[in-house]
């Protein structure tokens, strides 16, 4: 789309129109969704430092429950996850519907395992949610093969779906040596 539209129909600066256009043919839906979602992670990691400072400096122990400490780290962590996945599936052989399922399982697990983090850290119900009884607040608790189905779901799809993008990352860094003559001069 040439710029003038994308001035003209969005409202875009010039300089904002050549980026989105220059950019445009690489945002694929992996890509894109691993990029917006890293911007989540990010914005989430800093608002749940906010509560963490909150919490900190309205406690008697001046320190956050360990489960809002873990959410800010986590959230923080994933952000910049996402950001290298984005790469990663900017850079993969496999097909798009390939790289944007992997890129969903993915997140999928991230948005939630943050989410958790952050819902014990509201709660603080629990310093050890892997600990039985699984406490969910006060008055609940969730079962065992809940919790360990959870978990072991998390670990296959964070795993496995990173792992789906990396081997497509390989893949097309092994078949443009294959294809490409390098030499080296002194």
């Amino acid at each position: 789309m040439p710029a003038q539209v994308l001035i003209s129909k969005l409202g875009l600066s010039l300089s904002a129109a050549t980026r989105l256009q220059t950019l445009a043919p690489f945002l694929t839906p992996s890509v894109s969704l691993n990029l917006v979602l890293g911007g989540y992670h990010l914005m989430s990691g800093l608002l749940l430092g906010v509560v963490k400072y909150y919490q900190i400096h309205t406690s008697k122990t001046y320190t956050a429950h360990p489960y809002i400490s873990t959410a800010h780290r986590a959230a923080l962590m994933y952000g910049f996850a996402s950001f290298q996945l984005a790469g990663v599936a900017l850079v993969s052989s496999w097909t798009e519907f390939t790289n944007t399922a992997a890129t969903i399982a993915t997140q999928t697990f991230f948005v939630s395992a943050v989410m958790t983090y952050a819902i014990h850290g509201f709660l603080r119900d629990t310093t050890n949610q892997l600990k039985q009884p699984h406490k969910l607040g006060e008055k609940r608790a969730l079962p065992p093969w809940m919790v360990q189905g959870f978990m072991i779901s998390l670990v296959l799809a964070e795993v496995l779906g990173c792992g789906v993008l990396c081997a497509g990352m390989v893949k097309t860094i092994v078949d443009v040596f294959k294809t490409t003559t390098v030499s080296i001069s002194m």
